[in-house]
């Protein structure tokens, strides 16, 4: 089984544990994308830098975030605070700063961050791609 195949495994069953029983997308089942091509949708939000994208269900969403190092160096990362948070690197690696505690986070793992947890990611490579799952949805 590859990679990706497996992280889209672990996650469809870390949600179905986290997921009301009620949860699908409005009008039923959508296709969201492709985790090999997704790079190319997202949209850039600081130039060179940050890109990223969001699709909404009616109790979950879905982000992907890259992250790239330019002549300017890294986007600095912010701090969130929001619904819990499944994720999942596919690409490069990452410092994560979760209340207070540092955490090395690279390709292929996957990281639950419980609800309303303050939290904030540095990439430490040239590039990060991150897929994370948001529930409830995530409106900010």
């Amino acid at each position: 089984m590859k990679t990706t195949e497996s992280l889209l495994t672990i996650a469809a069953l870390a949600l179905s544990m986290v997921l009301p029983s009620t949860a699908q997308a409005e009008g039923g089942v959508r296709h969201l994308f492709n985790i090999n091509t997704v790079t190319d949708e997202l949209k850039e939000i600081v130039p060179g830098q940050l890109f990223m994208r969001f699709w909404h269900g009616r109790d979950i969403s879905v982000g992907v975030f890259r992250m790239v190092r330019n002549e300017q160096g890294h986007f600095p990362g912010k701090i969130n605070r929001h619904g819990e948070e499944v994720a999942i690197c596919t690409e490069g690696r990452l410092q994560m700063e979760i209340e207070g505690k540092t955490y090395f986070f690279g390709e292929g793992e996957v990281m639950i961050i419980p609800p309303q947890m303050p939290h904030t990611g540095t990439c430490l490579s040239d590039a990060c791609t991150l897929v994370s799952w948001f529930t409830p949805d995530r409106t900010d």
